[in-house]
């Protein structure tokens, strides 16, 4: 995944979302890119910096995931298969797992996302 276009969907996704937060909380971002997509793991925080980290680029999507501290997804990573945008809240924190597909990466998906994590019911269907 190349880190311009991973950078500008958190540009946005910043811009879109911070309406709905608090004004002392932000969120450090830490970027799992791979091959075949990437990792966006969000950790919200009151009055902390705004920080975007990139970590080095994996061959899968799953082999970056079993770098991640979480509990969503368990037992062999490499059976899994992620396509288009997944949303997962752990742990105060939100991990957004996306496929390489340009249309993923566009502010009317990022537009989408901050949809489904500002009103999960009406997405849930």
């Amino acid at each position: 995944m190349e880190k311009d276009k991973i950078q500008l969907y958190l540009n946005n996704f910043r811009r879109l979302i911070s309406p709905y937060l608090r004004k002392d909380i932000n969120f450090k971002s830490i970027i799992y890119p791979a091959n075949n997509g990437a990792i966006i793991e969000l950790k919200f925080q009151i009055t902390a910096p705004i920080k975007d980290e990139f970590r080095k680029n994996e061959e899968s999507v799953t082999d970056s995931l079993k770098r991640i501290n979480q509990h969503a997804f368990g037992g062999n990573l490499a059976g899994f298969i992620f396509s288009g945008t997944n949303i997962v809240m752990v742990e105060g924190r939100i991990i957004i797992i996306k496929d390489k597909e340009d249309i993923q990466w566009t502010e009317e998906q990022v537009k989408k996302d901050v949809e489904k994590i500002i009103n999960p019911q009406k997405n849930a269907l």
